[in-house]
């Protein structure tokens, strides 16, 4: 993962606020299927034209493609796109600013005269700004009518109009969700990582004498302190959306920041899509089949081992791999690996049997394996501890075991067993892994912060990180679509301070990683990549 590193220290769609009192909404939702969709308020699609004569039309020809959900504008290729929104558009004085180019803070908005509806027009229709002056090439041309433009225009007039839930005039709220099946020692790390990074934070957004700013921090903007919430869940996975849905109506939040599971986050996801609320890279092991636009995840958890150990496997000469069998813990993240590791083997293995772990009886679940046999463990550490006393001895030619779910030490392999394990490992591994979180450990350490997990925790302080620099980049543009759109942007960005060999997004990607290793552990504990990076 890589983030730009503006202080050390220191969640996906928003929503599109309401419309101003007295707004006519049908007509902003004619403008929002154009903008959006390319689709005109006759049902044609919108047709559009640049470089002189390419055609472009539909969602190609949507005005989101370029200046995005939010209306803010960003980046193609190099060109800057400028906001459309109407407090950019429309405002006279006191005009607000944003950041055009993240890798420039030179490179913000510029003044200029108010449109009008007028101008707007012929910028739209004829390619022409309220200066007069010819707009980029990359800007289509289109042919819309007047009615058509007045849809659009009102769209565009309460497009990020308003400031997103949990914004405050001094302050922005954040949350973090801790889901039961956690241990408490780890969730109580994970807030106070939070806490102690949000106090500093906070302290270093106040002037003090002879302080160094960035040029970013030195743009005009609002001093917001940060706030967390932490909210706790309990019971049946069954209740959560209403646990949320309470703690949301008595403390209102910009965003999610990380967040802990080792089971079930699909509630969590969930509630985030029907609140709009961003939710940024939560430490979770198995991510919800179904996509969200507000959440991002670091990757797909062991739903992207079953993929790439599948791939890995499928590529073995098949003689050699007579019958899998995979071990699992009958939950959320043990069922939905096997499923995922069966449904990727479909065609290329058909010996695959599945084994539920029984701890009253753990070893029978290895009853009757052979020496020609492998074995794929989806299983926690002490699962595994467990299955090991029962069973000192593996009678299988190979076996596997599941990176995120054994962190990255990886050290909840049984002594007896590594001697032919093989690990599916999602981080980068030797020296450039080490280089990559010693910003992490230093900061643990310098903070008095004891490490209890540190494959949560080096994504925690990944998140502090990146949220830092998201916020100093809004400037005053506090819209919940805008702050994914910048991390969109970004990940990629600066110096890399993660476990993981690289994290980057594209527009409407989710998973920041896509890939591992098949990696084993030598008699040092070293972990090794026996594969290059697979991404499935």
């Amino acid at each position: 993962m890589r983030v730009s590193f503006n202080a050390l220290i220191i969640l996906v769609i928003a929503s599109l606020t309401q419309a101003p009192a007295g707004a006519d909404t049908s007509l902003a939702e004619q403008g929002r299927r154009i903008y959006q969709e390319g689709i005109l308020p006759s049902g044609g699609r919108l047709v559009g034209v640049r470089f002189g004569n390419a055609a472009v039309e539909g969602e190609d020809a949507a005005c989101v493609k370029c200046h995005r959900r939010s209306g803010m504008g960003g980046l193609e290729g190099n060109t800057p796109v400028p906001p459309v929104t109407g407090r950019f558009l429309f405002a006279g004085k006191d005009k607000p600013l944003a950041l055009l180019d993240t890798r420039s803070p030179r490179d913000i908005t510029q003044a200029h005269a108010p449109y009008t509806d007028a101008s707007l027009t012929k910028a739209v229709t004829r390619g022409t700004n309220v200066q007069g002056r010819p707009m980029s090439v990359l800007m289509p041309r289109y042919a819309l009518k007047s009615s058509d433009m007045k849809a659009l225009a009102a769209y565009l007039k309460q497009l990020s109009s308003q400031m997103s839930p949990g914004v405050g005039q001094e302050t922005v709220r954040f949350a973090t969700i801790v889901t039961p099946d956690v241990d408490p020692a780890h969730a109580q790390a994970l807030e106070k990582m939070l806490r102690t990074a949000f106090q500093q934070r906070n302290f270093n957004e106040r002037p003090h004498p002879g302080q160094m700013r960035m040029p970013l921090q030195m743009l005009p903007h609002t001093r917001r302190d940060w706030r967390l919430s932490v909210w706790a869940l309990k019971g049946a996975p069954s209740t959560w959306e209403a646990q949320l849905a309470d703690y949301y109506r008595r403390e209102p939040v910009f965003a999610v920041i990380s967040g802990l599971s080792h089971g079930d986050w699909e509630p969590v996801q969930a509630f985030c899509d029907g609140q709009q609320i961003p939710c940024l890279f939560p430490s979770v092991d198995y991510v919800p089949a179904k996509q969200s636009y507000q959440a991002l995840y670091f990757s797909r958890g062991v739903g992207l081992e079953a993929q790439v150990l599948s791939r890995y496997l499928s590529g073995e000469a098949k003689p050699a791999v007579s019958r899998i069998v995979q071990v699992f813990r009958e939950d959320t993240v043990g069922r939905n690996a096997a499923m995922e590791f069966r449904q990727a083997l479909v065609g290329t293995h058909p010996r695959l049997e599945d084994r539920v772990l029984n701890l009253i009886s753990p070893a029978s679940v290895l009853n009757d394996l052979h020496a020609d046999d492998t074995v794929v463990f989806w299983l926690q550490p002490n699962d595994l501890k467990a299955l090991a006393q029962a069973a000192p001895e593996l009678p299988a030619r190979a076996s596997y075991f599941s990176g995120r779910l054994l962190g990255i030490a990886a050290s909840g392999i049984p002594e007896s067993w590594k001697a032919g394990a093989k690990l599916v490992y999602p981080f980068e591994v030797g020296a450039k892994r080490d280089q990559a979180l010693r910003s992490a450990r230093e900061w643990l350490r310098n903070y008095h912060l004891p490490t209890v997990d540190e494959t949560m925790q080096s994504e925690v302080f990944f998140n502090l990180l990146l949220l830092t620099d998201l916020t100093t980049q809004l400037l005053d543009n506090y819209y919940r679509d805008y702050l994914i759109e910048r991390a969109e942007d970004m990940l990629s960005q600066g110096e890399n301070v993660t476990a993981y060999p690289r994290l980057s997004l594209g527009t409407g990607q989710r998973f920041a990683s896509k890939g591992a290793y098949i990696a084993h552990i030598e008699s040092g504990g070293a972990i090794k990549a026996d594969t290059d990076w697979i991404i499935p």
